[in-house]
C-alpha cells in the first residue's frame, strides 16, 4: 500500500478547486452536470472507490485525473483530512 501525503495531496487538489471549490461543496455547472460535494461524496465512499473516480473518471462530467498512483493517495490523504 502507498501511504498518501495530505500536504501534497492539498496542492494537488487546487486543481481540483475549480470544479469542486476550495471548500469541495461543489454545485459548479459542468456541461449541465453540477459537480459532486465532496463534503458528502468523500465519507459516503471508501478509498478503493474515491481512487477509482479520481484515476478513472465520473462518466462525461469529470475525466480522468491523476495517473500516478503517490498523486492519487496524495490527494486521498487530503481529501479524508478535509472532508472526514
Amino acid at each position: 500500500d502507498i501511504e498518501g501525503d495530505a500536504t501534497s495531496g492539498e496542492a494537488l487538489f487546487s486543481a481540483c478547486a475549480g470544479c469542486h471549490g476550495a471548500d469541495g461543496t461543489g454545485g459548479i455547472d459542468i456541461g449541465g452536470t453540477p459537480s459532486a460535494n465532496l463534503t458528502l461524496r468523500v465519507p459516503a465512499h471508501t478509498d478503493a472507490e474515491v481512487s477509482g473516480i479520481i484515476s478513472g473518471g465520473f462518466g462525461t462530467a469529470m475525466p480522468a485525473q491523476y495517473s500516478d498512483a503517490q498523486d492519487v493517495a496524495d490527494v486521498i490523504a487530503y481529501l479524508r483530512l478535509t472532508f472526514p
